[in-house]
């Protein structure tokens, strides 16, 4: 019970509104009064209770906003108090009724939409469950977004006829609009006619009681939120003339195990089939040219993918928590690899990276840790920040010439790696890229003759023993306990030479370069190991070789 005022400090003051959300999710509200105070009750204020058999609205409100008694699945009885100037429940008919603009804004299971209503509001049945039927009035002309939204119970939807913008063509048991042959309301028995060109916003959502569905060859667009939440639905096939799928289209549809996309469609949209847990495999056309974001995120039974050689992005997240996929390849058309896009992939163990891919997203493989082994082909120019933290799985990684940065965090906790070769246009190496890497035991690496920039702990947890292999071109301090690794400018002409110890001495094994560098006085950082020169010459004493050579 809503009091008519609340005193506070003293004073009374007045309760003229029911602020937005105000109960909304109260499942055990069953009944309310609203007192002759209030004129106004916002968006949602009622929203989701599920327990509400009863609603009576006083004639002093003037005011209720969008989805006031939306989702409200066990209401029964509504009726506005005569003498109220806006809203009314003419023709007894268990609904409220703006007067002025003739808008049904709010329905119940025992609705009967009156002959004189023209417009139906935003989700004015949305979440009715009990609503088994309706009958659209030849008199409405417009039906708003979500109008029967989340109408899991409805088996027969008809629209008179004579009515001039919406038909039930062929028994259909749907809501279709006549002029653009878009069905924007279907249920559970639905049949979609062969004219039909468009599947609207949300037109299934929500209908957990269907189960199959014949999508005709008529159709090239299936829009966003169509079927979501259609938890029922099995299998579908997207015919060859659909061209795209929209934003949430299949998203959670959880009993969904297979889906064949036509060959004419060119994008599949965001979140198209989020959470689709049990779909095992989708091949994606040559058709399509992008993969939305978190297009395919938890679809944890999926094994397999193909995707199209015409595709050119797959967007953050695409395949996100996919788990159960052990393969993919990724073709040479894509030139760009989204945030996340196969994070937690973990029993993915190969993948190809096509050849045109330049940027390879923040954390776009992390926690795959199946994943034993990447080649990162030449086009890539960066390599993001995690783009493979937490691999592993993985044993070594070749970082070619094309890359100029490594983020922070792109290697970190592969703990299986044991050797990387970082390429010679690396200027910049991020905090921590290659930290707790523990197994590690080889660096190659032939970065810029300037100065590489290495971020914070860089190399932090890889060992610091004599087993280390370090073969870079200008590093000369390897990580410590307290400071990280500096590349620093010793010589170009150590490219091809042996090890660079610990101690930042240079084990020459090479004659022509050992050669040039004594003729040029570079031996400061040299230590000699036994040079071979046709098997004949085994010299460890800088000062006779340099005899040897002067002579």
């Amino acid at each position: 019970t809503i009091p008519e005022s609340v005193t506070y400090g003293g004073i009374s003051y007045p309760v003229t509104s029911i602020g937005d959300w105000a109960f909304s999710d109260c499942s055990g509200l069953t009944s309310v009064t609203i007192p002759n105070s209030v004129t106004s009750i916002s968006d949602g204020s009622f929203s989701a209770c599920s327990g509400l058999t009863s609603v009576t609205i006083s004639n002093s409100v003037t005011s209720i906003g969008d989805w006031a008694f939306s989702d409200c699945s066990g209401l029964t009885s509504i009726k506005v108090e005569s003498g109220n100037s806006v809203y009314d429940s003419r023709e007894n008919c268990n609904a409220i009724i703006k007067t002025a603009t003739n808008t049904l804004i709010t329905g119940c299971k025992n609705t009967i939409i009156p002959n004189s209503v023209t417009s139906i509001g935003i989700g004015a049945f949305y979440g009715c469950l009990g609503l088994t039927s309706v009958t659209i009035p030849n008199s409405v002309t417009s039906i708003r977004d979500r109008a029967f939204g989340s109408c899991s119970g409805l088996t027969s939807i008809k629209v008179e006829s004579g009515n001039s913008v919406y038909d039930s063509r062929e028994n259909c048991n749907a809501i279709i609009e006549t002029a653009t042959n878009t069905l924007i309301s279907g249920c559970k028995n639905t049949i979609i006619p062969n004219s039909v060109t468009s599947i609207g916003y949300m037109a299934f959502s929500d209908c957990s009681g269907l189960t199959s569905v014949t999508i005709p060859n008529s159709v090239t667009s299936i829009g966003a939120f169509a079927f979501i939440e259609c938890s029922g639905l099995t299998s579908v096939n997207i015919p060859n003339s659909v061209t795209s799928i929209g934003d949430f289209a299949f998203g959670h549809c959880s009993g969904l195990t297979s889906v064949t996309i036509g060959n004419s469609v060119t994008s599949i949209g965001n979140s198209a089939f989020y959470n689709c847990s049990r779909l095992t495999s989708v091949n994606i056309p040559n058709s399509v040219t992008s993969i939305g974001d978190e297009a395919f995120w938890g679809c944890s039974g999926l094994t397999s993918v193909t995707i199209g050689n015409s595709v050119t992005s797959i967007g953050n997240k695409a395949f996100y928590d996919c788990r159960g996929l052990t393969s993919v390849t990724i073709p040479n058309s894509v030139t760009s690899i989204g945030d996340e896009a196969f994070w937690g992939c973990s029993g993915l163990t190969s993948v190809t990276i096509g050849n045109s891919v330049t940027s390879i997203g923040n954390y776009a493989f992390k926690y795959c840790d199946g994943l034993k082994s990447v080649t990162i082909p030449n086009s890539v120019t960066s390599i993001s920040d995690g783009s493979f933290s937490a691999c592993s799985g993985l044993t070594s990684v070749t970082i070619p010439n094309s890359v100029t940065s490594i983020g922070d965090e792109a290697f970190w906790g592969c703990s299986g790696l044991t050797s990387v070769t970082i390429g010679n246009s690396v200027t910049s190496i991020g905090d921590w890229a290659f930290g707790n890497c523990t197994g590690l035991t080889r660096i190659d690496a032939y970065p810029n003759p300037e100065k590489v920039g290495t971020g914070v702990d860089a190399f932090d947890g890889v060992p610091k023993d004599g087993t280390l292999h370090v073969l870079p071109k200008y590093l000369s301090a390897y990580q410590t306990a307290s400071q990280w690794c500096e590349f620093t400018n010793i010589k170009d002409d150590l490219t091809e030479i042996g090890d660079i110890n610990l101690d930042g001495k240079v084990d020459v094994t090479d004659v022509t370069t050992l050669v040039n560098m004594i003729l040029n006085g570079e031996t400061a950082n040299l230590e000699l190991a036994d040079i071979n020169a046709d098997g004949k010459v085994n010299v460890s004493d800088v000062t006779a070789l340099v005899n040897i050579i002067l002579s």
